[in-house]
């Protein structure tokens, strides 16, 4: 059997990565044996392996033969249904979806969230989208889910992020006495750098996408601080993380470590869930409120298990879901 798979693939941003290898994951056990692996140009060569087939995102015409060749076409994970980033973006993840449903192709949107939707035709895209029979959502957080519901969506379900699966992978890494600061903005550090070293930690900067590694170096000359070279690695190995992006605290989180998530509305949304009492949400980047949260967290040690158990059933969920799409279409 054949899929086509797409997402934010191909750009090195390490939170899609990981979402792209768990979605390949998924469809090679469901029994899909070629996955036509939707990414930029300039990634082509480096993707390649035994059963995925990269394909030029930005190449229409072998867009189109993959989703005509593919008996499903899956969305693997992230928040790539908003407009905040990009209309652009939106439309153009929206014109994939719309192009299977008109070629009579079940789509799956696996692990995905929604919103914000700022504009009207994102939310009547959207919209049109979620109420097709022949589309299945699994939404990431509670609040994708009840929108979904609130909309009218034929096939919604509540799962979870599909980079809680890295946990199986992930080299275990001994904690050391520093914080790993995960930005993608500047703002002042003089206050968060004193009280870290008053209280034994070393900072060090850790970009997670090349898209963060200007604010970083930026940050990195005026407050002389070291810039991870080993993202991965770095985070995995912090006592504490500070992160502007969601799976920079994730990824905290599953090794125990606290996080602090920072003027992010997508962290504060998914990961509520699983710590409601959590006092690691600051609401904007405020080093006063960032140091007391510091203070607060420093010394804990989070617990990922109900995480890791929603993953577990939301991977077999989403198994038997494309086998049950699969059998379906040899049906017709």
């Amino acid at each position: 059997m054949t899929a086509t798979l797409f997402g934010y693939y191909g750009y090195d941003n390490l939170g899609d990565e990981l979402l792209c290898e768990e979605s390949i994951k998924i469809l090679k056990e469901a029994g899909f044996e070629r996955i036509y692996l939707l990414l930029r140009k300039e990634k082509l060569r480096s993707f390649s392996r035994p059963g995925v087939v990269p394909i030029d995102r930005f190449n229409p015409a072998k867009v189109l033969g993959a989703i005509l060749r593919s008996k499903v076409i899956v969305c693997g994970g992230g928040g790539i249904l908003q407009d905040e980033t990009s209309l652009k973006s939106l439309i153009y993840y929206c014109s994939i979806i719309y192009a299977a449903l008109i070629l009579n192709k079940p789509v799956l949107l696996l692990a995905n969230s929604l919103g914000p939707l700022k504009h009207g035709i994102s939310r009547c895209l959207v919209r049109n989208i979620l109420r097709s029979k022949n589309v299945f959502f699994i939404a990431r957080d509670r609040v994708s889910y009840r929108y979904a519901r609130l909309v009218g969506a034929k096939n919604a379900f509540l799962g979870t992020d599909l980079a809680i699966g890295a946990v199986e992978y992930l080299q275990p890494q001994e904690k050391q006495k520093k914080i790993s600061l995960c930005l993608k903005k500047e703002f002042d550090l003089d206050l968060i750098i004193e009280s870290a070293k008053l209280y034994g930690f070393e900072p060090i900067l850790v970009p997670l996408s090349p898209q963060d590694e200007p604010a970083c170096l930026k940050m990195a000359k005026k407050y002389r601080l070291p810039v991870s070279h080993e993202p991965l690695k770095d985070l995995l190995s912090s006592s504490l993380v500070v992160s502007q992006r969601l799976h920079g605290c994730l990824l905290s989180s599953l090794t125990g470590s606290p996080f602090i998530s920072l003027n992010s509305s997508k962290s504060k949304r998914f990961l509520e869930r699983y710590l409601p009492k959590y006092e690691g949400f600051c609401l904007k980047e405020d080093p006063a409120q960032i140091v007391l949260a510091m203070v607060r967290l420093k010394d804990i040690k989070l617990e990922a298990r109900n995480m890791i158990e929603d993953f577990t059933k939301m991977r077999q969920e989403a198994i038997n879901l494309l086998r049950t799409i699969s059998r379906r279409k040899k049906r017709g």
